[in-house]
C-alpha cells in the first residue's frame, strides 16, 4: 500500500514540474510565430489586432476545410486535425493593436 502512494506522489510530483517546464519553453504555443501575420492579415476583420469569435471561426471553418494550410496547420498544437478555441486563443495579438491581456 505504501509503494502505490509513493508512486502516486511520485507521478504527481513529476506532472506539476512537467507542465511549467513545458509552458516555458513555449510549447502549447503555435511554433511558427512567422504566421502571424498572415493569419492576422487574412482573418483579423476588423484589424483591432485580435482575433474574435467570429474570426476564429472563420479559421476553424478554413482548416477543416484544407488540414494542411500552411498557415493554419502550426496551430493544430495537439495535432487532432481541429482547431480548438484554446489554439486560437494561444495566438498573440498583433503587436502596436488590440488590448494587451
Amino acid at each position: 500500500m505504501k509503494s502505490t502512494q509513493w508512486m502516486i506522489l511520485a507521478a504527481a510530483l513529476i506532472a506539476t514540474t512537467a507542465i511549467p517546464a513545458a509552458l516555458a519553453k513555449g510549447e502549447g504555443k503555435p511554433k511558427a510565430a512567422g504566421s502571424h501575420a498572415a493569419i492576422f492579415a487574412k482573418y483579423d476583420l476588423d484589424h483591432n489586432g485580435t482575433i474574435n469569435v467570429a474570426e476564429g471561426e472563420a479559421m476553424k471553418h478554413d482548416f477543416a476545410k484544407d488540414p494542411s494550410d500552411a498557415i493554419l496547420k502550426p496551430l493544430d498544437t495537439n495535432h487532432d486535425g481541429l482547431l480548438t478555441d484554446d489554439e486560437i486563443m494561444a495566438i498573440e495579438p498583433k503587436k502596436g493593436k488590440g488590448k494587451k491581456k
